[in-house]
Order: structure tokens, then sequence, then C-alpha cells
């Protein structure tokens, strides 16, 4: 597991999202990928048992930074990054010097990066803390964004929405699995369509760009760091 946690042993693959209207890139969702063929799910899973997932999780998150940002514009129309952190790293006492880290290095990242938070079961009670309520606040205030994964798988998500609300939503696959053919589908996405328009201006255009888009896993596969780079660069 060590040598597995080191940033040479892995590196950050890059999932297109893609306005379905236009088929434009708006994004890249940052995925962990290990050379050794360990999946993601195995490594974080294994650093949680050995009390090291705070450790894994930052340098994923330092890695994709560092990578994508030394391809892309930090510019207002650039590609958002989106990273995938959990509740108990934004919890973490060392977490705002890793942001400052971030910032130093890439001074208006912060107006590019989408935080999207783990819902790992295993992280429940995380949610009821008072303190990631206002760690959120705070993040939103850097300039960073806030999403939500798998809203609509339960309803504990249904509730997150409520008291944190997020910038952007990212329903769960269920509701996009042959949604054509679903007329009980098409009204509940209605639904959460119509919430998000009732929301703040400034949250609704945020969350105008994912109502009708869809990640790459239906287009292809995530780019390696190379290819990323020529493709990031024609998107902006």
């Amino acid at each position: 597991m060590t040598d597995s946690i080191q940033p040479q042993a892995h590196y950050s693959v890059f999932q297109p999202l893609v306005e379905l209207a236009n088929g434009k890139c708006f994004g890249y969702e940052a995925l962990l990928s290990c050379s050794s063929g360990a999946s993601p799910e195995r490594l974080f899973q294994t650093a949680r048992q050995s009390g090291r997932l705070y450790e894994l999780d930052t340098t994923a998150m330092r890695g994709a930074v560092f990578a994508y940002f030394a391809e892309v514009s930090q510019a207002q129309h650039a590609p958002y990054l989106f990273l995938n952190v959990f509740p108990s790293t934004l919890l973490h006492p060392g977490f705002c010097a890793l942001l400052e880290e971030m910032l130093a290095a890439h001074p208006a990242c912060c107006q590019r990066i989408v935080l999207e938070i783990n819902e790992a079961t295993e992280e429940d009670k995380m949610w009821d803390i008072r303190l990631l309520g206002q760690k959120i606040r705070d993040l939103r205030a850097y300039g960073y964004l806030i999403a939500l994964d798998d809203v609509g798988s339960g309803a504990a998500s249904l509730r997150k929405i409520v008291e944190y609300e997020p910038d952007i939503v990212k329903l769960d696959r269920y509701f996009g699995n042959q949604l054509a053919l679903s007329p009980n589908k098409q009204k509940l996405v209605s639904l959460f369509v119509d919430f998000c328009r009732g929301q703040s201006p400034s949250r609704a255009g945020r969350l105008g760009g994912t109502r009708r888009s869809g990640d790459g896993k239906n287009i292809g596969r995530p780019p390696r760091p190379r290819i990323f780079a020529r493709a990031a660069k024609s998107a902006l």
C-alpha cells in the first residue's frame, strides 16, 4: 500500500463531461489510475483500512490539479476540473494547507475547480457534522464550485441538496438509463430541473451546464495524460 500512495505510483486520467445539446466539452473529471493496475476502489478501500485515506485522497487531488493546469488555461471559459473528495478530507485540519499550496502554484485555479463530494457509505456520519457545512461555505467563498453525485439514489441525497445547496447536481445514473422510454423518470428529472432553476440566478446558471449533460463513459474511455493534453487544448 505504501508504494501505491506515492505520486509516481499512480496518475490521473480525465473523463470528459459533455453538453449533449451541442457536443461541447465543458469540463473533465479527474479519475485515479494506478500503474499496478489496481482499481481506484481497491486503493481507497485499502487506504481507509490502513488509516491513510486522507493521504491518498490529497495525493490524488494534488496530482490531478498540477497535471491539468500544466496543460489547460485558468481563463474564465476554460473547461472545469472536477475533483472527487471525501467529506473526511474536507474536515481534516491539513486540507486548508493543500488548498493554499495549489493556489500558490495556480492562483486562479479555484475559479475552474469543482469539488465533487464523495458519498461513500463509510462516511455517512460525516454529513451530520456541522463543521462540514461551514467548510463547504468557506470553499464556495474562495470561488470553488460544489457538486453532489448520485443524487436521487436515496432520501439522504435529497436532504443534502436542501442543506448544502450544491452548485452542481449530478443525478444517479438510474435516471438516465432508458430515460426516453420512461415517462415517470422524465417527470422526476423535470422536478430536479425545476428545483435547480428556482435557485439563485448565479447557482441556476452553474447548474444549467449539467442538467442536460453526460459524462464521457457513454462516449469513450478517459484519455491518458498526453492524449488529454491535446484534447483539452482543442476545447479552449
